[in-house]
């Protein structure tokens, strides 16, 4: 087991609080009241707030507030928490007509750029919402404009976990992947929930899910598994991931990625992924992290700051053919 060499956990700082044993002396506040000219604000509950736009859409978002006091015309504030690089245009204010229950306001962000996650977090102005009442009262999400493209074909081989728990390798399974050009010229592939159950098994011996799991095991259905590669499109990076399933639940969720930057800096000891890209053809053959390349830990042991290096290969292939050409190079040692 190897050690991280950079710390990723913030500690909480602080006192710790000690609470002491109610008495007959003590007295306890009132609640704040609320004002019955309170707007009751909120955010409507059909808000979409994490958003994937197609390049060629509109920069703009829009979010409804609503409110249950619609008596007169009235005027609230839209405070920013959160707002990466300042890329949201957010309006100072929502503004109602009498009798009119809600109004939206829109996020703008023309500078926004293709591949790139903004994040923002907006509040509802102090004193226009019910605190006590179960509405959300901050918007929080995030909006990339990128355009994801279907591979027809995308088989995986696992090379962490097989690393970590000793379990038959190679085994290899088909999952759901897509691509994207960015503008650098670098390509991002995802691989959609890459760790689901198993249900089948094929002629080659390729398997529909990973055969370990079932959906006892899983306890995350929206994982994305991201490789970047780089603007040539020789090499590739995994960034950190959790897989969203365990194998033993006292121990926690799977996880892992690119070892390089983690364990250490030495490409010699911890080499990136390599890309097979066909450029007359513009197509994607294969991405193969190779021995070392890869980390994989369980979530109690990267608490500690620690993981295994896989030392098996983890592979995507884009076509069948591709995958049987590895596979006749690369056969098992019995």
């Amino acid at each position: 087991m190897k050690t991280i060499n950079k710390y990723f956990f913030l500690a909480m700082a602080g006192s710790m609080l000690t609470f002491a044993a109610c008495s007959d002396d003590m007295e306890r506040e009132p609640s704040p009241t609320v004002d019955p000219d309170c707007q009751g604000a909120y955010f409507a509950a059909d808000n979409t707030y994490k958003y994937e736009l197609d390049p060629e859409s509109p920069t703009s978002i829009t979010l409804t507030v609503a409110r249950t006091n619609t008596e007169a015309a009235a005027t609230i504030g839209i405070e920013v928490l959160s707002n990466t690089e300042n890329i949201f245009e957010v309006p100072e204010s929502v503004s109602f007509e009498a009798g009119q229950s809600e109004a939206d306001i829109t996020l703008n962000f023309p500078n926004a750029e293709i591949g790139t996650s903004y994040n923002y977090e907006l509040k509802l102005e102090e004193g226009s919402y019910n605190p006590y009442a179960d509405e959300t009262l901050f918007a929080a999400g995030d909006v990339i404009r990128i355009k994801w493209n279907e591979f027809d074909t995308a088989i995986y081989t696992d090379g962490m976990v097989s690393a970590g728990y000793g379990v038959e390798y190679p085994m290899s399974w088909y999952v759901d992947a897509q691509w994207t050009e960015l503008p650098d010229g670098s390509m991002r592939v995802r691989v959609l929930n890459p760790y689901c159950e198993a249900f089948n098994v094929d002629d080659n011996g390729i398997y529909d899910g990973f055969p370990y799991v079932d959906a006892t095991m899983i306890t995350n259905n929206n994982v994305q598994m991201i490789i970047n590669t780089d603007v040539n499109r020789t090499e590739a990076t995994m960034p950190y991931i959790d897989f969203g399933c365990f194998l033993n639940e006292s121990e926690g969720n799977l996880m892992g990625g690119t070892a390089y930057g983690v364990f250490g800096t030495s490409i010699d000891e911890f080499p990136l992924g390599v890309v097979d890209y066909d450029a007359e053809a513009e197509q994607l053959n294969s991405i193969i992290f190779g021995e070392n390349s890869l980390f994989f830990s369980i979530a109690t042991v990267w608490a500690q700051g620690s993981g295994y290096i896989a030392t098996n290969p983890t592979t995507l292939f884009f076509s069948l053919e591709a995958w049987q050409e590895y596979q006749a190079e690369h056969p098992v040692e019995e």
